[in-house]
């Protein structure tokens, strides 16, 4: 799994706000007409109010997680990686269970806060619902999610990439790079030396590539391109492909990426 593979993002704060409704509904959805944990016994005023309540618990942590995954995502240039998904995911759902852990105590049952009290309410309640929440949650910011492309400037810094064996070297600048793209244990770096496309086959991974390219844009599992090369685009969302200049083959592109070139060629000048 390449936890550095660029993926879509929700950047849309009304996208985020209609995910952490829609997830949140279903939390209060699940208690107040399932019950669990023997809800049904207990005996509480405005019982079905306060199980209703729970939805502010996921809507105010999915909010507030949305601040600093901007600041994150514009940090590295409006592009999201499978690792930072993984990251803000789990910090969030850890959000959550401290807001419902809170209400429960404070707002439900009107007890005090312990520290020992939030594990075993992890353990016994909070954890056992990320089965039923984490799917729609995954769902949505996926649905929502979006590829954003900035054409890099023209960059003449030195790129140095050393492969995995001995004496693999290759030596460019951004703004010479067209295209990666792996075969077997193997990748296959197009660069253009003094006007002319060249080959270089290196021992790597396209992950060990993406941050060491500034223009590289992973359109595909096994493909990295430079936009700046891109001639045509061909197909649609469900089967879509692009060609580049100096390069022959159709390079495959995922559907989010698609939509993000075709968008992105449009406006070119």
């Amino acid at each position: 799994m390449q936890l550095n593979r660029s993926i879509a993002f929700t950047s849309s704060w009304v996208y985020t706000l209609y995910t952490a409704i829609c997830v949140g509904l279903v939390l209060s959805a699940i208690l107040v007409f399932l019950q669990p944990f023997d809800t049904y016994q207990q005996e509480l005023p405005y019982k079905n109010l306060k199980l209703w309540g729970y939805g502010l618990c996921i809507l105010v942590p999915v909010l507030l997680l949305h601040i600093p995954e901007k600041i994150w995502y514009t940090k590295q240039q409006h592009k999201w990686y499978l690792l930072n998904e993984i990251i803000s995911l789990t910090v969030g759902f850890i959000g959550i269970m401290v807001c419902c852990y809170c209400y429960n105590t404070l707002v439900v049952n009107s007890l005090p806060l312990r520290w020992d009290g939030f594990i075993d309410w992890c353990l016994s309640f909070g954890i056992p619902f990320i089965p039923f929440l984490m799917p729609v949650w995954l769902f949505l910011r996926h649905r929502f999610s979006r590829i954003e492309i900035q054409t890099p400037p023209p960059q003449k810094a030195t790129i140095r990439i050393e492969g995995q064996n001995q004496d693999e070297v290759v030596t460019f600048t951004a703004q010479d790079f067209i295209m990666a793209h792996v075969q077997s244990n193997y990748v296959a770096l197009y660069v253009l030396e003094n006007d002319v496309l060249t080959k270089h086959l290196l021992r790597s991974t396209l992950s060990a590539l993406v941050d060491q390219i500034p223009s590289a844009l992973q359109v595909h599992r096994s493909y990295l391109i430079n936009i700046l090369y891109v001639d045509q685009i061909q197909g649609n969302t469900r089967k879509g492909s692009v060609t580049l200049t100096h390069i022959t083959e159709h390079v495959p592109v995922s559907p989010k990426h698609f939509a993000a070139l075709k968008k992105e060629l449009q406006f070119r000048p």
